[in-house]
């Protein structure tokens, strides 16, 4: 749910009272949520990307595929999204103990191509190890969207391969302002 914050007041028992205005209609939550203790996490909001950005990202991952791949050695679109992200994607590092590690990342890496994980050290004085977990691009704002595809772009006039002009990818980004927005 978007909305905006309007106020910040204080109760005579020092809590603090925040005010949200929200275009929505919330009245039927409020009513079931009302007499309970709620998780609350507030955050500045950033639109999500498009279905066309979605799918030109998979367009251009499919190109440099095609341009890398031979006879001895084939790689995939999913291949090469998955390097894209470990490149410029978003992570988080956690540390765990080493079977913690590994049931997380199977459960992690359920949730789709991009969600990978990778053991990026050791912790110090203890068996633990730092996971970096990726998060795959149906997570991804639109300016950490556009930052993949930035990167595939680039990629691909690396390797001489055609890409939409600079006026058609900026049209696609700006779609995202209008488009129904995917988690894929």
């Amino acid at each position: 749910m978007i909305g905006k914050l309007k106020d910040l007041s204080f109760g005579r028992n020092g809590e603090q009272i925040i005010t949200l205005a929200v275009k929505a209609d919330f009245t039927e939550r409020f009513d079931e949520l009302k007499d309970f203790e709620i998780d609350v996490e507030i955050k500045k909001h950033r639109k999500m990307r498009s279905n066309e950005a979605n799918k030109y990202c998979w367009v251009l991952c499919e190109k440099i595929a095609q341009r890398l791949s031979d006879e001895k050695v084939k790689y995939t679109k999913d291949d090469i999204y998955r390097e894209s992200i470990s490149q410029v994607g978003v992570w988080k590092d956690v540390e765990l103990d080493p079977e913690a590690a590994k049931t997380l990342s199977v459960a992690w890496k359920s949730q789709g191509t991009g969600w990978l994980t990778e053991q990026v050290d050791y912790c110090k004085g203890s068996e633990n190890v730092i996971i970096r977990f990726y998060y795959g691009s149906s997570s991804y704002n639109t300016k950490q969207m556009s930052r993949l595809i930035d990167n595939l772009v680039q990629d691909c006039q690396e390797l001489g391969i055609e890409t939409d002009t600079p006026e058609q990818i900026a049209k696609i980004k700006s779609l995202w302002a209008q488009a129904p927005k995917t988690k894929e």
